[in-house]
């Protein structure tokens, strides 16, 4: 279990064990997911996951999910109105010993691409 008690550590060889990754997922749905997952089982603290989209317009993600979908009646058409202007990306502080870990889990929910920093 990631333990991130130490999200700000104080001294450096604290910080060198502190990596963070970026993981981009198609839909809203599956980010959100993804930081159930990494709060519930990994103990991440969800205040230090940045959820947001990765063009600079207001996105729902690459393809409708949940809500953004019609409402599946034969007299209803897709909705023209849900975001989809591109991807969702998650941000997370994740300790070094867990990145494989967290990156499994990550692409488990549905992550395309993930990139540690």
């Amino acid at each position: 279990m990631a333990d991130l008690q130490h999200t700000q550590p104080q001294t450096s060889a604290a910080r060198r064990e502190l990596d963070g990754l970026t993981a981009q997922f198609r839909t809203r749905a599956e980010a959100e997911l993804a930081v159930e997952h990494l709060a519930q089982e990994y103990g991440i603290d969800p205040a230090f996951i940045y959820v947001e989209p990765v063009a600079d317009e207001n996105s729902a993600g690459t393809q409708a999910s949940g809500g953004d979908h019609a409402s599946g009646l034969p007299s209803h058409a897709e909705r023209p109105d849900a975001p989809l202007n591109g991807a969702i990306q998650l941000t997370v502080p994740v300790h070094h010993d867990n990145l494989l870990s967290v990156t499994t889990a990550l692409r488990e929910t549905g992550a395309q691409l993930i990139e540690v920093f």
